[in-house]
């Protein structure tokens, strides 16, 4: 199976969620899958400041080549109790 392939199952099944994707280039990014096609990802972006109130009538969606990706984190995470 193919790198492409796999990112493309990847982003598939984490769509909806706050991932970080870092590209074979070393950029990174951080946002919300909002739509993945066989050959791009489509990233919504955001305030990276949570505390910052930001106003956007336009969210700013980022179109990124699945074949020059190198890796996706996934950010949500489900709420876990700690060991007692």
């Amino acid at each position: 199976m193919s790198a492409t392939h796999e990112h493309y199952h990847t982003c598939k099944k984490y769509i909806n969620k706050r991932v970080r994707i870092v590209t074979i280039s070393g950029a990174s990014y951080e946002g919300r899958i909002v739509k993945v096609d066989h050959n791009r990802v489509y990233l919504q972006t955001g305030s990276n400041n949570r505390n910052k109130a930001t106003v956007s009538f336009f969210p700013f969606i980022l179109p990124l080549v699945l074949f020059d990706l190198l890796a996706i984190v996934l950010l949500d995470r489900p709420f876990r109790r700690p060991f007692c």
